[in-house]
């Protein structure tokens, strides 16, 4: 991290709020001293970021899915659904792991260049392995849980766990509307769907328009920051949008999407493979449009990693195309099982080691 270097709006308009609420030095007392000193030490021992912490939501969240599969599974002829997946081919799988594996790293690069735009020198391995200590909680609403990485982020680095959180919301953004732009390839295929597809394609972009309308929410945040309720919130809240609309300058945002139509090509392709390998009919079009469609749906209806709304979308378009229950069933768990849960396994690896192993702690005179 540069210690001196041109000053964002953001940390200009967070610098002006500290400054108002700071008192007196010599009004501070010695109980404020030790509870500064408290926090601190919490941070540091990232007591609030826990292993157990971490474990404890994915177990939640894995048991609920494993119930909705089991459910699923059962609800079908299970005996077909184990048989299809004894003869799928490992070769296979192992492909639609690699390509999925491939386009995770191609993305851990694009957060490593969002942290060098924002004035953050952190090396290329420890960000990648930062990004996908983020995977650990994919089941969360929208996947804000990956935000967590800031707090490797802090620890190590002093990386501001705002900016962050502003990268993960342009990351989400620039997923979308990769998404978007690749499920547009395959839209008259699905006529029936289109205006459902258009609908979220409209929501998705109006965010990102929202994003760049500083003149809109900034003098919102500001007054809301002369409130002692909500001062705090409103001062975070317009840090991370100044962050994340540093980043959706023109070359910036070529590059984020360019990276983002790569890695979400490489996971329709795998859906593609998936289906070949179940024997089922569609065309590499057909399978796009299926996957782009149930992964947009499942982002907006904030459940839980998408859990049980993407399924559910897959086996509508699946049925839209002539697949029965029973058949697209195994297709749909098993590209589930290689997007969704392998990459909270992978996130769980990274994260015990991230949390076990200290790169780099920060000055004693360091405050979180």
């Amino acid at each position: 991290m540069t210690p001196l270097g041109p000053i964002s709006a953001e940390d200009a308009f967070i610098f002006r709020i500290t400054v108002r609420n700071v008192p007196n030095p010599k009004e501070r007392s010695a109980d404020a001293l030790k509870e500064n000193d408290s926090h601190r030490e919490t941070f540091q021992n990232d007591s609030h970021y826990s292993l157990n912490r971490i474990l404890s939501s994915i177990f939640i969240f894995s048991l609920a899915g494993v119930i909705l599969y089991a459910f699923a599974t059962f609800a079908s002829d299970y005996q077909l659904t184990l048989h299809a997946f004894s003869l799928f081919p490992m070769g296979r799988l192992g492909l639609v792991l690699s390509l999925v594996t491939v386009g995770w790293l191609i993305r851990g690069w694009r957060f490593h260049y969002y942290l060098l735009k924002v004035g953050e020198d952190v090396p290329f391995i420890y960000s990648t392995m930062a990004f996908l200590a983020g995977f650990a909680l994919t089941g969360t609403p929208g996947k804000v849980g990956e935000a967590m990485k800031g707090v490797f982020l802090k620890r190590d680095y002093g990386v501001s766990v705002t900016r962050v959180v502003g990268i993960v919301v342009v990351e989400r953004l620039m997923d979308l509307f990769a998404i978007l732009l690749l499920g547009s390839f395959s839209l008259l295929i699905f006529e029936g769907w289109r205006n459902l597809f258009l609908g979220l394609a409209g929501i998705v972009i109006i965010s990102g328009m929202f994003l760049c309308m500083e003149n809109i929410y900034r003098p919102v945040l500001e007054w809301m920051s002369r409130l002692p309720i909500v001062s705090w919130i409103a001062v975070k809240t317009l840090g991370i949008l100044l962050s994340a609309k540093d980043l959706m300058k023109p070359r910036i945002f070529i590059i984020g999407m360019f990276v983002s139509v790569i890695a979400w090509g490489m996971e329709s392709v795998s859906l593609y493979i998936v289906m070949k390998g179940f024997e089922l009919p569609g065309t590499l079009s057909e399978a796009n449009f299926v996957y782009c469609f149930s992964t947009i749906l499942g982002a907006i209806s904030m459940l839980p990693g998408g859990i049980g709304g993407t399924e559910a979308a897959m086996m509508a378009l699946f049925n839209y195309l002539g697949i029965s229950y029973s058949n697209g069933l195994p297709a749909v768990l098993l590209i589930r099982v290689c997007t969704l849960w392998y990459a909270i396994a992978v996130g769980v690896l990274v994260s015990v080691y991230l949390l076990s192993f200290r790169k780099k702690r920060l000055p004693s005179g360091c405050t979180p």
